[in-house]
């Protein structure tokens, strides 16, 4: 039965993965070009005690070496595993993302019933949430405003993670990181909102909003994608639709409502709903695939590690192709599909033309 089931890890897995790993080869790892050594200079010990030497000093770049010499010369011998699983975290603290995710794509090929399989899913999530290896990796960017197919494919490692192996110690960090990148997703489609609202894109900023309830239901965006809705209908002279809406931030969000009834939209001094996103949260710190994990405390505030991976498991993230109709760029404005509501039906046929109602 577990066999199975790590089986079905691998599925799940290789086919985000292969796509932007591609194959792994001796001269992605090594560095080198022509000048292959033929053959072994020492044992396999030899080259694996030379790398945990070199770790343990942290000289990553000399752990890299060994390691790889102990995979090209024993692919077959007994430290041909624990040489991957250490090759992967060298190469992650040396800041070499891309050969992280080679290194475990070849990983789940190799050793699909391997007890760190947790470990590697988790490192390659994490070295996915980064973004591009070759961009820049500050978390302290917007991250709702890069490309988020990084995102994406990290939001499926967590997701296979936490599915296949709940009890994992890894599991509730990677339900946190889920939840991080699903607000994320929200936050991005918000940011576009925004920005047609500043150009009095109104019907824009409406389907926007809209794309948010309707794919991220539990996202920390719903506040103003409420605010935005009453706004921008209020200001299209829909006063029936913008004032439904407005009776929704009465009961749940009065801070968007100002005294008069006019919607206070974050821009216009509405107070923060305590939005978190991923240049400000804390995660936690993983070591070698031997070592403790080590949680951030703080992300644990109030809710158990059963609620947290409760949590995550429920998420979901729209199909790629679904994503892809509602993100034209700011620039350009196109038809967006229909989205069902509940709404009145005047509503939801302005919300499928690009003509303003009058």
């Amino acid at each position: 039965m577990k066999t199975s089931l790590q089986l079905k890890v691998i599925t799940a897995v290789i086919a985000g993965s292969v796509a932007l790993t591609g194959c792994n080869t001796l001269k992605g790892m090594t560095g080198k070009k022509e000048e292959v050594i033929s053959t072994a200079e020492k044992s396999e010990s030899g080259y694996y005690t030379d790398a945990q030497n070199a770790l343990a000093k942290q000289r990553y770049r000399e752990a890299i070496t060994a390691l790889t010499n102990v995979r090209t010369f024993y692919p077959t011998g007994q430290y041909s595993q624990d040489a991957l699983l250490d090759l992967i975290y060298a190469q992650y603290q040396a800041n070499d993302f891309e050969a992280v995710t080679q290194s475990t794509a070849e990983f789940i090929r190799a050793y699909p019933t391997s007890r760190h399989l947790d470990y590697v899913l988790y490192v390659q999530g994490v070295t996915n949430m980064g973004g591009s290896p070759k961009a820049s990796r500050l978390f302290n960017l917007d991250q709702s405003q890069r490309d988020t197919s990084w995102l994406r494919l990290a939001f499926n490692d967590f997701q296979t993670l936490v599915n296949n192996f709940p009890n994992s110690q890894y599991a509730p960090d990677a339900a946190q990181r889920m939840t991080a990148i699903y607000n994320d997703f929200a936050e991005h489609e918000m940011t576009s909102a925004r920005w047609y609202i500043k150009r009095d894109a109104y019907l824009a900023a409406a389907n926007r909003a809209k794309w948010v309830f309707q794919y991220y239901p539990q996202s920390t965006a719903i506040p103003e994608a409420v605010a935005v809705l009453a706004y921008s209908y209020d200001k299209l002279g829909m006063t029936d639709t913008a004032n439904q809406y407005k009776t929704l931030l009465q009961i749940n969000y009065p801070q968007y409502l100002a005294n008069n009834g006019e919607v206070r939209l974050p821009n216009q001094g509405a107070t923060s709903w305590g939005k978190r996103t991923l240049s400000t949260l804390s995660f936690g710190k993983f070591g070698r695939s031997k070592d403790k994990f080590e949680p951030a405390s703080s992300n644990y505030a109030g809710e158990t590690r059963e609620q947290i991976i409760r949590q995550g498991r429920n998420l979901s993230l729209p199909a790629a192709t679904q994503q892809q109709q509602g993100e034209a760029t700011p620039a350009q404005e196109t038809r967006r599909p229909r989205i069902g509501l509940g709404l009145p039906a005047q509503e939801a046929e302005a919300g499928h033309t690009n003509e303003v109602p009058r």
